[in-house]
């Protein structure tokens, strides 16, 4: 299922919109609506949606407002507005769709399906790259890494690394001796260094080492051996669960 996020500040386009998703596309799941920007960014943040409908103009801040909000936008944009001078601005957003109201289906369903193709394809490519790296580094593993830190490099061993906790351009990594670095990578960096060992990033803002699960609790919570407690996205409980054979 593709998760949507519908964002205007008028209730009728909105509720139009969402008949239309119902309608035609059986595989999309709409898991929110905002009428502002501000609401728009927490739902955003707690359902992490495949797609996001932005209208444009709308009270104090903009769509276009919105997405200056991330710092990485990891969802598809598709701009719905009645104004059709911002069609420029909307492109050079690389939005991957454009609507004007009243919203025609035959549009819809085109930009819709050029949506989901490229969602599928970003999904098919981190797979591939996966493999890749995994054959790559296959004869090149380490039990130690040096972590970046404001005074120089820090040594330590895989094992000894329990989790990872990103704090925007900075990472907190957790030790088995109850001291933690501060690191100048961000949580990016080190997932692109850990995953290859045994490491998983179950949060945008967590990466954790699984020889260090100690519990998993259905409401989306994990339980580390320091005794701390680690969130799983809704996102990736599943590719979580797939990783307990190997646990």
């Amino acid at each position: 299922m593709i998760r949507v996020v519908l964002v205007d500040d008028e209730a009728y386009p909105r509720m139009l919109l969402k008949e239309l998703l119902e309608e035609n596309f059986h595989d999309i799941d709409i898991v929110g609506e905002a009428d502002n920007a501000d609401d728009a960014y927490e739902l955003i943040e707690e359902e992490e949606p495949d797609m996001v409908f932005l209208d444009i103009a709308m009270p104090e801040k903009t769509g276009f407002d919105l997405l200056h909000m991330f710092d990485q936008p990891e969802f598809e944009v598709i701009f719905v507005t009645g104004y059709d001078q911002y069609a420029l601005d909307a492109f050079q957003h690389f939005a991957i769709g454009y609507l004007l109201k009243p919203i025609d289906g035959s549009m819809l369903k085109e930009v819709v399906l050029n949506a989901q193709k490229r969602i599928e394809s970003k999904k098919s490519n981190e797979h591939i790259q996966q493999l890749l790296d995994h054959l790559s580094n296959a004869n090149h593993k380490t039990n130690r890494i040096g972590i970046p830190t404001m005074e120089g490099l820090d040594f330590v061993e895989l094992d000894e690394i329990i989790r990872c906790e990103g704090d925007q351009k900075y990472t907190k990594v957790y030790l088995t001796d109850k001291t933690s670095i501060l690191s100048s990578y961000n949580i990016g960096e080190f997932r692109r260094m850990l995953e290859h060992h045994h490491f998983f990033q179950c949060h945008k803002s967590h990466l954790v080492n699984l020889n260090h699960v100690r519990k998993y609790n259905k409401e989306g919570t994990l339980h580390m051996s320091d005794d701390s407690s680690v969130p799983v996205s809704k996102r990736k409980k599943i590719e979580f669960l797939s990783q307990l054979p190997r646990l």
